[in-house]
C-alpha cells in the first residue's frame, strides 16, 4: 500500500495544526502558504487570543475544548515552549441573554474550575469592569491567553521537525480533482495529491469560487488602549462579553495596554484580502471607543494602536468542515471566527484523522454533519 500524499493549503490557525497532526500518522504531508507561518494578515494576527472553558453558544462544543486543552498540552510538550497564559478569564452576560443559559450549563459541567457572580460580586472583586445590573459574570480558571503568532510558527515548526514539507510564499492558484487524485498548481508549478485539506482562511473564498456563498469575508480591527493616566492594569483579566454588546479583551503581556475587539456586526465587508482598504478611519473606531467609555473607563477612549486583519464567518457562524461541494478529494475548514484559536488543535486532528480514514478521537460528527448554509437560502 503505497503512503498517501495529503497537502494542506494555508499554514495559519487551522492548517499550521493540521499539518502538525498530520506529520504524527502514516502519510506524506506538504503544506503551502501564501505568506510564511506566523503572517499578521490573516485571522491570527494581534498577539494574543482567548482560551476558555466556558461554552457561550452550544454545549456539543464542550468535549472539543476539552480536547483541545490536552493537545495544547501536548504541543508545548512536544517543542518545550509556553504557548499559553493560563491565568483566569471572565466572562459576561445579561440574565437574559440567550448564551447565559448555555454559559451556566457550561459552568455546571465545569464544577469548581469556574465560579458564578452577580454584576455586584464581580464589582467588588474586578472593579475595573463596568457591569449592568442585570450581568452575570463567571472566572474560568482554566482560561487565559494564546500567543497566536508564536502557537503557529511553533506548530509549523513541529511539523517540519516529523518530516512535513512547508512551500512559504507559494499562493496556490488552482486546485482541481481529476479522477481519485487532487491536482493543486502554485507558482506555475502542479503536483497531485490523494487528499487536500484547505484551510486558506479569508482567502477561502478568492481560492475556491465555489465557497463564496458559504462564506462572509471580513475585515476586523484589533484596538489597544493604555489605562488613564494614574490607572492601570493590575489585576485586570482577559474577558468575553456576550450580546448584545459582544466584545472580547485581553491585557498585552508587559501589562502596558489593553487589546479589544468587537463581533461581526461591527466588522467590515470585503470582496478579498488582497483588495480590501487597509486604512483605518474614525469612523470605524468608534463602535469600539464606545464600548471603552461604557464598560472599560478606565482606559484612554482612543486606541494607542490598531491593525486591521482579515476573516472568514459562515453564515450560520457554524464553522464549515466539509468537503468541497465539487471536489470530493478537498476537505475545506473555514468560517471558524469567534471560536477558531482555541479549538485549533482538535480541529487539527479531527481534519487529519478524517481525511485519512481514521476512527476519530472524540465524537465530531455533528461538526463534520453540520447544516451548510449560503447567503441565498437566509
Amino acid at each position: 500500500m503505497t503512503t498517501p500524499r495529503i497537502a494542506v493549503i494555508g499554514t495559519g490557525t487551522i492548517g499550521s495544526q493540521t499539518l502538525w497532526q498530520l506529520s504524527k500518522l502514516d502519510c506524506e504531508a506538504t503544506g503551502y502558504e501564501l505568506f510564511s507561518p506566523g503572517h499578521s494578515r490573516g485571522a491570527a494576527g494581534g498577539e494574543s487570543r482567548l482560551f476558555r472553558h466556558i461554552e457561550i453558544e452550544d454545549l456539543q462544543y464542550q468535549p472539543i475544548l476539552e480536547r483541545a486543552d490536552e493537545l495544547w498540552k501536548d504541543l508545548e510538550a512536544a517543542t518545550g515552549l509556553k504557548l499559553r497564559d493560563i491565568s483566569g478569564a471572565l466572562t459576561f452576560s445579561a440574565e437574559s441573554a440567550p448564551a447565559t443559559r448555555i454559559a451556566l450549563q457550561s459552568a455546571v459541567l465545569l464544577g469548581d474550575r469556574v465560579e458564578v457572580m452577580t454584576a455586584a460580586e464581580a464589582k467588588s472583586r474586578f472593579p475595573m469592569y463596568e457591569t449592568d445590573p442585570d450581568e452575570i459574570v463567571i472566572l474560568d480558571k482554566g482560561a487565559g491567553t494564546i500567543f497566536p503568532e508564536k502557537t503557529i510558527r511553533t506548530a509549523a515548526a513541529a511539523a517540519n521537525a516529523n518530516g512535513a514539507t512547508i512551500h512559504t510564499e507559494a499562493r496556490v492558484t488552482d486546485i482541481v480533482q481529476d479522477g481519485d487524485e487532487v491536482a493543486v498548481t502554485a507558482d506555475g508549478q502542479t503536483e497531485r495529491y490523494d487528499r487536500v485539506i484547505v484551510a486558506a482562511g479569508a482567502w477561502t473564498a478568492t481560492l475556491l469560487p465555489d465557497m463564496a456563498p458559504y462564506l462572509a469575508t471580513r475585515r476586523v480591527l484589533s484596538t489597544w488602549f493604555l489605562p488613564r493616566t494614574g490607572e492601570s492594569l493590575e489585576g485586570m483579566l482577559p474577558y468575553i462579553r456576550t450580546e448584545p454588546n459582544y466584545s472580547y479583551g485581553l491585557p498585552t503581556v508587559d501589562g502596558l495596554a489593553m487589546k479589544l475587539g468587537l463581533g461581526f456586526a461591527n466588522h467590515l465587508p470585503v470582496d478579498s484580502p488582497d483588495t480590501a482598504r487597509m486604512n483605518v478611519t474614525d469612523e470605524d473606531l468608534q463602535a469600539v471607543r464606545s464600548l471603552v467609555r461604557r464598560f472599560l473607563p478606565h482606559l484612554e477612549d482612543y486606541p494607542m494602536r490598531m491593525t486591521p486583519y482579515f476573516e472568514a464567518y459562515t453564515h450560520n457562524r457554524h464553522e464549515y468542515v466539509a468537503p468541497h461541494p465539487g471536489m470530493p478529494g478537498v476537505l475545506v475548514l473555514a468560517g471558524f471566527s469567534g471560536k477558531g484559536f482555541k479549538t485549533s488543535p482538535v480541529i487539527g486532528e479531527i481534519a487529519a484523522r478524517e481525511v485519512l480514514g481514521l476512527e476519530q478521537k472524540i465524537d465530531a460528527k455533528f461538526l463534520l454533519d453540520g447544516q451548510r448554509v449560503r447567503v441565498q437560502d437566509l
